[in-house]
């Protein structure tokens, strides 16, 4: 049944109003994320579509809850890969894009996008070694 419908004209016209209507999405989001300074890019593959991050940074992790408050329901598992809907509209997606700035508005008065004071990097590699140190310290006490 599925192979039959997927054969049918006005399916083949809804997958390329859809491929249509994401193209125009992420072009629009990337262009306003960029436009305002945002330090995320949007990407996809068809309907398949992630969030980029264009700068390095510890907090991003927390944009997911700023996406949640603004209406963005997210998938709380899985790779970070997001999905539209065959069903979704033009006005979907220009909702999505509303919502999807104002998380960005609201993580950046949160301060959460502030350019690193430190090398983000090096204080990681210290931090990681720190650890080690202490537990190869903490098993030689154990001992």
């Amino acid at each position: 049944a599925f192979l039959k419908w997927l054969q049918k004209p006005e399916t083949i016209q809804s997958y390329d109003v859809m491929r249509e209507n994401i193209d125009s999405f992420i072009s629009r989001a990337n262009a306003s994320l960029e436009k305002k300074g945002y330090p995320i890019k949007l990407t996809h593959w068809f309907s398949v579509w992630s969030i980029l991050y264009t700068d390095p940074g510890r907090f991003h992790w927390m944009f997911q809850y700023y996406l949640k408050d603004a209406g963005v329901n997210l998938s709380w598992v899985g790779t970070g890969r997001l999905l539209f809907s065959l069903e979704w509209t033009r006005a979907d997606y220009d909702r999505l894009l509303e919502r999807l700035l104002v998380a960005c508005e609201e993580m950046k008065k949160g301060g959460w996008w502030e350019p690193p004071v430190a090398n983000i990097k090096q204080r990681l590699g210290i931090e990681v070694a720190t650890a080690v140190a202490k537990n190869i310290l903490g098993s030689f006490s154990q001992s």
